[in-house]
């Protein structure tokens, strides 16, 4: 297999007149303040958290590419699978490196060598993480969340061409070259589950379950952390709207109580063959019931 060619995405300068995301995928657009903001301010939020939902694309490709998938190819390195799985990596590298250059161009006070601007992860927590993927074997969670994030990338990235003159082109064209490799990448993921969760005890896989619902909520849904730290950057940058802060806030937490707001992040309509290969197994057959309505939420 031909590894991917990084110079076929090439940054240029940029439309900033346009959006970068659909406004759907950005949590404040959810709320009942977001209309009576004034649509610069609207813009300027799209653009920023375009960086912010991009930064956990980079963060699970890392993850994949650094720690999970190296160590499953010296599992797996008598295999044809092995092969597949450097591709993989190879390609999660290339991406990784397309979407710092546009956030390069995009945020250049906000991005220069560091990878993560908005996503800061405690250092404990961010051990814990580390460790588990480095032994994917013991602890497939990982890979779980990797092919939940990678599947939902799909229909956002559809959205995006589906009305592609209304976006930013440079987005328009990253995503296009992302959705080409990532329905393929969900795939790898789920032949490593397959592999992997029924080698599990029953006791591990309940560890796993529960470890792979708590990060998704604690940092893959509500936006407590990263996607807030996105509308600080907005009152940075739009002074005007630092009284609203504290409403802004509130009605962004009230959305974890909220089914409608939960199922535009996960569900089976948004990464159907990630809850498909979770019905197989009589641990994570009420997943979407625990992602839809969560016993609460953290502040």
């Amino acid at each position: 297999m031909n590894a991917p060619d990084p110079t076929r995405f090439v940054v240029g300068p940029l439309d900033r007149t346009r959006w970068f995301v659909p406004e759907q995928l950005t949590p404040l657009a959810h709320t009942s303040s977001y209309a009576g903001l004034p649509e610069p301010v609207r813009l300027r939020y799209n653009q920023l958290f375009a960086s912010c939902y991009h930064e956990h694309f980079i963060y699970l490709e890392t993850m994949l590419a650094s720690r999970i998938l190296p160590v499953l190819i010296e599992r797996y390195a008598d295999e044809p699978l092995a092969e597949r799985l450097r591709l993989f990596i190879a390609e999660e590298r290339v991406h990784t490196r397309w979407f710092h250059r546009l956030h390069q161009v995009s945020e250049p006070l906000l991005y220069q060598d560091n990878y993560h601007y908005f996503i800061q992860v405690a250092p404990l927590p961010k051990r814990l993480i580390e460790f588990c993927a480095s032994h994917p074997a013991v602890f497939p969670f990982c890979l779980w969340i990797a092919m939940m994030i990678e599947e939902r990338t799909i229909p956002g990235s559809r959205e995006i061409l589906r009305e592609p003159e209304k976006y930013e082109p440079h987005y328009v064209a990253l995503h296009r070259l992302h959705l080409a490799d990532e329905a393929r990448h969900v795939g790898y993921d789920a032949e490593l589950l397959k592999r992997l969760w029924p080698a599990l005890n029953p006791v591990m896989r309940g560890i796993n379950r529960w470890m792979f619902v708590s990060v998704l909520r604690e940092f893959f849904q509500l936006p407590k952390r990263a996607g807030w730290r996105v509308i600080l950057q907005l009152a940075k940058e739009k002074p005007e709207i630092a009284p609203s802060l504290p409403r802004l806030r509130a009605e962004i937490l009230a959305l974890g109580r909220e089914p409608a707001y939960l199922s535009t992040i996960y569900s089976r309509k948004r990464e159907p063959r990630t809850f498909a290969l979770a019905d197989g197994f009589c641990e994570l057959r009420r997943l979407e019931e625990s992602l839809l309505h969560p016993a609460g939420v953290a502040v």
